[in-house]
């Protein structure tokens, strides 16, 4: 087996950030390196907290995304760098899953269903527009240039629905590949990519696991459960079976008090400090084991 590492991070929202972020810092506060992974790739809001982890300023970006009030606040202050973000204050988690649902049911493969979600990505009016979007996530990150670790992001193109990982040899800047991998469709707009549009990569799988095939270890965190199968690819349990015919894996999922944090709509800032009290509550539950299989 290859004694390779990977760490795959997932798709959630702002809540998915905030619970990833504070699963991530916890465990980097105990002092497991996993920033020492070979291959760190990220999914919608995994792509903001890989690129955080594999600069090296996890937990300075997440206490910027937190209320400096106090442990109980859970709102973002005045002078918070995203203070231009446009809360989709009328998303429901559950709607938006109904929508994508309608669309994998029509006829075709996995790149026709995810085809017929970018349609409704292009022709969507969008909360905030193309430049907007990009110049939100720019003021979140730490730093404009890609990492110098290897550091996938995972976005589907919004016109065909193919999917691809961009990395710092796509000639794309880290801004917008991050933006792309984050625009959930109907709510953010596609973002524009030498001359393609991009939208969310979550379109084919919350995880997309399945990238981190070849690698001998490789931890997941998902910010909830994924159904047995799905129209528009693997699904996390089937990308982990197949993970584990050849890798050991360690999966960490939000559980259901943390889920309840999310609340029916994951995109907004004031689930920020619920869901990483509650990231941290289960990093600190699994550290041990965590540490164990990580440095083992």
């Amino acid at each position: 087996m290859s004694e390779t590492r990977a760490i795959v991070l997932g798709g959630g929202g702002v809540a998915g950030i905030a619970w990833e972020m504070g699963a991530v810092a916890a465990l980097l506060q105990q002092g497991i390196d996993l920033n020492a992974a070979d291959l760190v790739v990220g999914t919608s809001a995994g792509s903001m907290v890989g690129a955080a982890l594999r600069m090296d300023q996890l937990q300075a970006v997440l206490a910027a995304q937190l209320d400096d009030a106090g442990p109980g606040a859970d709102q973002m202050p005045q002078s918070s760098p995203d203070e231009s973000y446009k809360e989709p204050s009328g998303f429901s988690s559950e709607a938006f899953v109904e929508l994508t649902a309608t669309a994998g049911r029509g006829d075709g493969d996995e790149l026709g269903a995810r085809a017929r979600v970018g349609e409704l990505a292009r022709t969507t009016p969008a909360v905030m527009t193309e430049g907007e979007w990009v110049a939100s996530i720019r003021a979140l990150l730490p730093d404009k240039d890609w990492p110098a670790k290897p550091f996938g992001i995972t976005v589907v193109d919004a016109l065909d629905g193919s999917f691809s990982v961009m990395d710092s040899t796509s000639d794309v800047e880290l801004a917008r590949a991050v933006a792309a991998s984050c625009a959930v469709p109907t709510v953010w707009p596609p973002v524009t990519i030498q001359g393609r549009q991009f939208m969310d990569g979550g379109m084919r799988s919350a995880t997309n696991a399945d990238v981190a095939e070849g690698y001998g270890k490789v931890l997941v965190l998902a910010c909830g459960p994924e159904a047995p199968e799905s129209p528009f690819g693997p699904s996390l349990p089937q990308a982990m079976a197949k993970l584990e015919q050849h890798s050991r894996t360690f999966l960490l999922e939000a559980d259901d008090a943390a889920l309840k944090e999310f609340g029916a709509n994951p995109l907004l800032r004031s689930t920020r400090g619920p869901a990483a009290r509650a990231g941290k509550r289960q990093a600190d539950e699994v550290a041990a084991a965590l540490r164990e299989f990580w440095e083992s």
